[in-house]
């Protein structure tokens, strides 16, 4: 991390050449100057560095914390509001691959999806029940079994907000371990950040991954052996296999739950060109 507040301290060039999808383009930037090579070296991947520089250069972004998420390559890093980098770490993330003809019902409340299965919540009996006259029984369950069926267990490309932080029994980790995600319009959506969902399988998965990208969560560096091994597995569960939400390790949580509230979130895209979010 001081290497990279080092970098940025002391660059002092007003705009740099970038190379994006074949095309050079100069980008000015508001504050601060920012050299794409000098990060790149430093070991922060090129998907993760382009979007920063983007979000960097925005008047809008300024002042603002966020986290940037790429679930092609598994990653999420996350920014103070002066840009600094606070810390990174190896996520695991849904099922299905984004797909802009499913983004509808992978942007749902969890209530629209109770609904979608054919339930709706009774104020009198404090629960879900049948509205199809099937007089069946509501489990979280049947939510998931729907969200396999329509392939929607994706987080699409977007920019989002945390709004607040709170515990989740079903997730690893005693204090605040999962952070509440809205669209910008202010809809509350199913999915969120939080730490490892409790499964065996996950977790191990997850260990997987620390080993390799290291324990050192707040150093920016990520090794090419960690990509190698994920972008091997792409097309396979092992590291994709959430419903949707992003799963970090406890310790990812405990290094960014202070400034997470308000924080922007953006979710890149999976594709190896068109990927960033304006």
């Amino acid at each position: 991390m001081s290497k990279l507040l080092l970098i940025l301290s002391v660059l002092s060039i007003s705009f740099y050449t970038i190379k994006i999808n074949g095309v050079i383009n100069k980008l000015t930037f508001v504050e601060p100057n920012i050299n794409r090579d000098s990060l790149i070296k430093l070991g922060m991947p090129e998907r993760i560095t382009n979007q920063y520089i983007l979000v960097r250069k925005s008047e809008k972004y300024q002042n603002k914390s966020f986290f940037i998420v790429d679930t092609r390559e598994n990653l999420i890093f996350f920014f103070d509001k002066k840009g600094d980098f606070v810390a990174k770490s190896p996520t695991i993330d849904g099922f299905d691959k984004q797909n802009e003809s499913k983004i509808d019902g992978s942007l749902k409340t969890w209530y629209e999806h109770v609904i979608d299965i054919g339930f709706k919540w009774d104020d009198n009996k404090k629960q879900y029940v049948d509205i199809t006259g099937k007089k069946r029984h509501y489990s979280n369950s049947l939510v998931y079994t729907h969200l396999a069926k329509t392939q929607c267990r994706f987080f699409p490309k977007g920019v989002y907000q945390i709004t607040k932080k709170f515990h989740s029994n079903g997730f690893v980790g005693k204090g605040e371990n999962t952070f509440n995600i809205n669209t910008l319009d202010g809809k509350n959506l199913a999915l969120a950040i939080h730490s490892l969902y409790k499964s065996e399988y996950r977790i191990k998965n997850m260990n997987n991954l620390v080993s390799l990208v290291g324990n050192n969560f707040d150093e920016i560096n990520v090794p090419n052996s960690f990509r190698n091994v994920v972008l091997n597995n792409i097309n396979n569960g092992t590291f994709n296999n959430s419903f949707g939400c992003i799963n970090v390790p406890e310790k990812f949580i405990e290094l960014t739950k202070n400034e997470s509230v308000n924080s922007l979130v953006f979710v890149i895209g999976e594709n190896t060109n068109n990927y960033l979010v304006k």
